[in-house]
């Protein structure tokens, strides 16, 4: 199937690809392959359908919509985006959409200036702060985003007259699990001060891998990143940690097996290619689980069934069927 048709018409996008059913900025507890894997699909779907029909404004703000979303998940994550890599739009064209939304939204547009010009705030002040929202369990507190463009959180006090603490975060979930064991170290995400410190390092581990969810895997090395990530994984201590090293490592899987398949190459094969050749025994059927859990809970599951391509889609087919 060419994937420049659109798989969806535009009543369904309307219907189901709205921003807000699809992300949850403020709950890090929510996987993000999932998120960004619907996020894109979703607008390369209404690009398609724009640049085929005649696309009313209804959806041609949607695909404005998403196009910002993909921005914002970009910054709120820390992840490198280059829109033509990841969605085939010039970048010149990606970001015209970006700003015909923000120019409808003065939240989305202050946010947008915030990673931009700041107009609307002391370039690069630390103690100028956008809020950005409050926590879902606390709502004394805050988070905000400085001219620094670093995330940041209320300290415990009055919320009337919130106090930030000092230290910025290039995410926001970094910033979420700091605030966490500043205010409630026995809440939160985990039941101890201890496990909330081992939760920070262990996120810390796992963002070097989310800031490469949209580089393409090279292929030499796809095996040795799953088994350092996997060892990475290993040394996680919380239910945290495990749940976003699971993420990673599913994403990971499948990107193994997505090269095997279009190299036409066993994962034995692409094991022992690696150097990896002494765990092949014990890796090929865990490696083959969870790039079926990353398909089944890491992918859009309205899209995804049909946006395989055929190599792809024929190795994954032959394994559900055994």
């Amino acid at each position: 199937m060419d994937d420049k048709q659109p798989t969806r018409d535009a009543a369904w996008h309307l219907t189901h690809s709205r921003p807000g059913k699809l992300l949850d900025y403020l709950d890090p507890c929510r996987p993000l392959s999932r998120q960004l894997d619907t996020l894109i699909r979703r607008f390369n779907d209404i690009q398609a359908f724009c640049a085929s029909h005649n696309a009313g404004e209804d959806l041609i703000s949607l695909r404005n919509a998403l196009a910002f979303h993909l921005v914002k998940m970009s910054c709120w994550w820390d992840l490198a985006f280059c829109p033509r890599a990841v969605t085939g739009v010039r970048n010149p064209a990606f970001l015209t959409m970006v700003k015909e939304h923000a120019a409808r939204s003065a939240d989305d547009e202050a946010f947008l200036d915030l990673f931009t010009c700041q107009s609307y705030m002391r370039r690069g002040a630390t103690d100028h702060i956008l809020i950005i929202g409050h926590d879902m369990r606390e709502p004394g507190l805050l988070f905000g985003l400085d001219g620094q463009r670093r995330f940041r959180f209320t300290l415990p006090g009055d919320p009337a007259d919130p106090a930030w603490a000092q230290s910025g975060y290039r995410d926001f979930t970094s910033a979420w699990l700091a605030a966490w064991t500043c205010h409630c170290p026995g809440t939160g995400c985990c039941a101890t001060l201890q496990q909330h410190l081992h939760a920070e390092r262990e996120f810390g581990w796992a963002q070097r891998w989310n800031r490469r969810y949209f580089s393409k895997p090279y292929e030499k090395t796809a095996v040795v990143d799953y088994v350092q990530a996997c060892a990475e994984a290993s040394r996680c201590r919380t239910p945290f940690g495990c749940m976003v090293f699971g993420d990673v490592i599913n994403r990971l899987a499948f990107d193994v097996i997505s090269i095997a398949a279009h190299q036409k190459m066993t994962l034995p094969e692409m094991f022992s290619a690696a150097g990896a050749g002494d765990i092949v025994a014990d890796a090929v059927p865990v490696v083959e689980l969870q790039a079926l859990s990353h398909i089944d809970h890491g992918l859009d599951p309205q899209l995804c069934p049909v946006a395989f391509d055929r190599p792809v889609a024929e190795w994954f087919s032959r394994r559900r069927s055994r």
